[in-house]
């Protein structure tokens, strides 16, 4: 096994669904106050407002959970994939975007150094975006 754990994401839909509605709520209260959507409101406004609301939720979720795990690089990638040697990591890191299905996501991306091939590159899942 590769270490990496395939969430459900429709069990994890599922599970977290009073999370979800609570989050909803906050957001209705944060937009139209304690009493709620005005009488009268379009159904398209509140269509696009839960569109607008859940791409921006989307696009922050997925920028978090890259920029942890840009964060916490396990030790089977901390090693030269041409030579098989140890690599040293680098301060700096590389800025990565790429374009989802909610717009554009960002991370700072690891930097390692292999001393032996004295070859700088960045340490990725061979199957990342599967």
């Amino acid at each position: 096994m590769d270490g990496t754990l395939k969430v459900d994401a429709t069990a994890a839909v599922v599970d977290q669904q009073t999370l979800i509605q609570g989050v909803a709520k906050y957001f209705l209260e944060k937009v139209h106050g304690p009493d709620g959507m005005p009488w009268g409101t379009k159904f398209a406004d509140l269509e696009e407002l839960s569109v607008q609301i859940g791409q921006a939720m989307s696009r922050s979720m997925i920028d978090q959970a890259l920029v942890r795990q840009a964060q916490s690089v396990p030790s089977e990638a901390e090693t030269c994939s041409g030579c098989g040697g140890r690599v040293e990591p680098l301060e700096n890191t590389e800025p990565r975007a790429v374009l989802t299905r909610v717009g554009a996501a960002h991370w700072p991306e690891p930097k390692r150094y292999c001393p032996k091939c004295r070859a700088a590159f960045f340490p990725s899942d061979p199957i990342a975006g599967d």
